[in-house]
């Protein structure tokens, strides 16, 4: 069988993904993630992997299979995610495991909010137990996206909780939804200012990454690139991921092929529009004010309005904001309050 191509396999498939943070002999590197996304707030030192499959408790219900389920226990005196009166000696329970579920997702498939919702209230149910007294263990479901939601503001990191929505209490900080877009990671590894900047680059451009490259030379991520190594894997390990990768790159043509052609359609027919209203308005400038400044201001205007036009469509066809305002050189500003 022929060698893989890459020093360093693609964390953004299927496979890559849970084989760089769902595996045991790489814990190290997932480890390593979640410290960062949480930003201190957490102090993982250990993680114990279960099984990613959750049967339904129903006969019609419905099976669960997540990219990685983890937990981590934590003394209730040293988690933030416990009431600050409670000790951790009460009711004889000195320690609570935090639950981590993580997803890769490369495209958007309708209603993708809902599933993650689904999933973290799958782990939430899984915890009632016959004399429960309805304490939960913090439920942490996180997901990779690369896209951005089309109804939200793009956002690199995103911390959705169950919260007040007008004084934005919190009702209970016991279940987060962490969405990290990788739309947001900066294009060059010295752009990168923060390290969750830094682990999302890693996640996105590992198989183009090598041992000259700068992120590897600092030696900081060793634990990641170490989990990432083409060579490590075993010959079947090495079809699962050649497979995962033809996905992925299926679905990576599928999203050039349609943005591509929602531009073009979206540059035709604004260009049809705004030549005519720019025409039109030139003439009836030209009237009042000379038809030379009238058909030079008419062009303007609609050329102008050509591009709002144009983004208007691309939005319909669900296109990020940053995408658009690559295409049609209008500010991210003007094109948001397009979706107001």
């Amino acid at each position: 069988m022929a060698e893989i191509e890459t020093q360093f396999i693609n964390i953004q498939t299927d496979f890559g993904f849970k084989e760089v943070f769902g595996q045991e002999k790489n814990k190290k590197a997932l480890i390593r993630f979640l410290n960062i996304l949480f930003e201190g707030k957490i102090n993982v030192t250990d993680v114990t992997y279960h099984d990613k499959e959750i049967l339904p408790s129903e006969q019609q219900g419905k099976r669960i299979i997540y990219d990685v389920y983890c937990t981590t226990p934590m003394k209730k005196a040293d988690s933030p995610f416990f009431p600050a009166c409670q000790t951790y000696e009460e009711k004889g329970k000195k320690e609570s495991n935090h639950h981590f579920i993580l997803e890769m997702q490369n495209i958007y498939v309708q209603p993708f909010e809902e599933r993650v919702v689904f999933y973290a209230s799958k782990m939430i149910s899984e915890q009632g137990k016959a004399g429960w007294d309805y304490e939960l263990s913090p439920v942490f479901a996180i997901a990779v996206t690369d896209f951005d939601f089309s109804h939200m503001s793009p956002k690199l990191i995103r911390d959705v909780m169950l919260v007040d929505k007008d004084t934005l209490e919190p009702f209970t900080d016991k279940v987060h939804i962490l969405l990290c877009s990788l739309k947001g990671v900066p294009r060059k590894w010295e752009d990168c200012k923060t390290e969750i900047e830094e682990i999302l680059f890693l996640i996105k451009n590992m198989d183009h990454m090598d041992s000259t490259s700068a992120a590897y030379r600092e030696g900081r991520y060793t634990d990641v690139f170490e989990a990432a190594r083409s060579n490590r894997l075993r010959p079947d390990d090495m079809v699962e991921y050649r497979k995962s990768l033809d996905r992925l790159r299926d679905i990576q043509r599928g999203i050039e092929y349609e943005t591509e052609n929602a531009r073009r359609k979206a540059l035709a027919e604004g260009h049809a529009e705004g030549l005519a209203q720019g025409l039109a308005e030139g003439r009836a400038e030209g009237r009042a004010e000379g038809r030379a400044e009238g058909r030079a201001e008419g062009r303007a205007e609609g050329r102008a309005e050509e591009k709002f036009d144009i983004a208007r469509k691309m939005l319909a066809s669900g296109l990020t904001v940053q995408m658009i305002s690559a295409f049609t050189g209008l500010s991210e500003s003007d094109i948001s309050k397009l979706m107001q």
